[in-house]
């Protein structure tokens, strides 16, 4: 293509905002863009009757985030209202252009499609970089730490591709191609041409229309009830004609009063607290900004440096999942240090204290205990993901490790570690765990108190994949 028709294209898209009605859709698209790279960034979360729906940032994004996040929505609006206008297009219009171009023209007329496809993706390369996907409605943690390094060739691969679908959709309005369009095709021009180009547009507005009704699925299915079982009624029946009662299930996987264990904070806290890995005011702040949730009197206990046994509740459960992720993440330990997203987290900050990896020894745990910290932590798994606690890349990951790690330093064994770690996950994860405890009931007719914990706690009920079994076959055979 040459200079000037480059100068024409450019010329035609800024002809186009001399229509007030594109400006309008322009200004509108910008606000919806720049809300939607904001929340993909961590910069807001939306409340949600049960805590928040959103992102949580470790950091303040740098200036090249703030750049790629207005120059994503900026060029996101535009390619959307170019398309809008293209659209537009009248049926004479196409006819003519194309009895006066011929074949030649025809063959990319598909090219908006094209624009609008690529212009999507790139506008979405920051979800990418996201910790938090919805898939077949499961909320999951997507192994995406080795991409940490590479993100600056991500951001400018999503610049590139979003500048390429404005250029393509633009060059599509200036050629007056319109995917949406019934287009008028003159005889010497082959049908088979023109019947491509139609079903471009079809699979285009297909693929589209589904992308939304699998959004609305997942949605529904994440937020349409508690822990997911609730709305299945009271009760149900087995295939035996056994009647289960579901809220004694619940009750007895996160009962009202929690679970108290004998497990010891000692001075483990105090020694986060001394070294400045926690701050009890960045954590009171996070609790209620994020959560909404005050500082309980208990809780500044603990913060204090008092010694008390750990308990896990519905309260709770946010202000544990802080106290042991900072333990885990600052304690100077080889299952850290060995892991392979050790050289990508050396800077790790969670907003509670400092930032720092495996930088402070808080627990001096002897070969013994270090053994049984890894062997527990091999075998101890979370829904979030595949990963196993001896890999922590999240929250709750690390969560898990700092509590293996504090019960191996005080002598408990490892069906206690891995007793106490279903209780805490029972909490954080708290509709697969019920699910998984009507599972067993169902098909071995075990009660929760008696199903081997350790088996629970693997990969075949604790990880994604394993819960996911759980919940289709309770899905498939019951509705639940």
């Amino acid at each position: 293509m040459g200079k000037t028709d480059f100068y024409n294209i450019a010329a035609n898209t800024l002809n186009i905002f001399k229509e007030r009605k594109n400006v309008v859709n322009f200004s509108a698209l910008l606000i919806f863009f720049l809300g939607l790279f904001a929340f993909f960034y961590g910069l807001f979360t939306i409340p949600m009757p049960k805590g928040v729906l959103g992102f949580y940032r470790m950091v303040s994004p740098t200036s090249f985030e703030v750049f790629y996040m207005i120059f994503s929505a900026v060029v996101s609006a535009l390619i959307v209202t170019v398309m809008i206008h293209g659209t537009k297009v009248k049926v004479e219009d196409m006819k003519d252009i194309t009895e006066k171009r011929g074949a030649k023209n025809m063959k990319s007329a598909g090219v908006s499609a094209v624009g609008m496809a690529t212009g999507i993706f790139g506008a979405v390369c920051p979800a990418c970089l996201g910790i938090n996907f919805l898939l077949l409605g499961n909320v999951f943690t997507a192994q995406l730490s080795f991409l940490i390094p590479y993100i600056i060739w991500v951001q400018l691969g999503g610049i590139i591709l979003l500048s390429l679908g404005l250029y393509l959709v633009a060059k599509s309005a200036y050629e007056k191609k319109c995917i949406s369009c019934a287009v008028g095709v003159s005889s010497s021009v082959p049908q088979k041409n023109a019947d491509a180009a139609g079903l471009v547009s079809k699979k285009f507005i297909a693929l589209a229309l589904i992308a939304v009704a699998l959004f609305a699925y997942q949605l529904t299915t994440l937020f349409g009830s508690g822990t997911g079982v609730a709305s299945s009624g009271p009760s149900l029946v087995t295939t035996s004609g056994e009647k289960i009662n579901i809220e004694d299930v619940i009750e007895s996987v996160t009962p009202k009063e929690g679970f108290k264990t004998s497990v010891r904070w000692g001075d483990i806290v105090a020694k986060m607290v001394e070294t400045g890995a926690l701050d009890p005011r960045k954590l009171e702040d996070i609790l209620i900004k994020r959560y909404g949730q005050e500082m309980k009197p208990q809780w500044r206990a603990v913060l204090a440096g008092g010694d008390a046994n750990l308990a896990i509740n519905e309260d709770n459960a946010v202000f544990m999942m802080y106290i042991l992720w900072t333990l885990a993440k600052h304690n100077q330990n080889p299952i850290l240090t060995d892991s392979p997203f050790a050289k990508y987290f050396t800077n790790y900050d969670i907003g509670v204290g400092k930032k720092g990896y495996g930088d402070i020894t808080l627990l001096a745990l002897t070969p013994a205990q270090q053994r049984i910290t890894l062997e527990v932590a091999e075998n101890a798994y979370r829904p979030c993901c595949n990963n196993s606690t001896a890999r922590p890349d999240c929250s709750h990951g690390f969560s898990a490790l700092g509590l293996v790690q504090l019960m191996a330093s005080q002598g408990f064994s490892k069906d206690e570690i891995l007793d106490v770690f279903v209780k805490f996950n029972s909490f954080w994860f708290p509709e697969t765990y019920v699910k998984d405890a009507l599972y067993f009931k169902i098909t071995e007719g075990k009660d929760w108190k008696d199903v081997d914990k350790e088996l629970v706690a693997g990969k075949n009920y604790s990880s994604l994949s394993g819960a996911y079994k759980v919940k289709n076959y309770l899905k498939d055979n019951f509705g639940i």
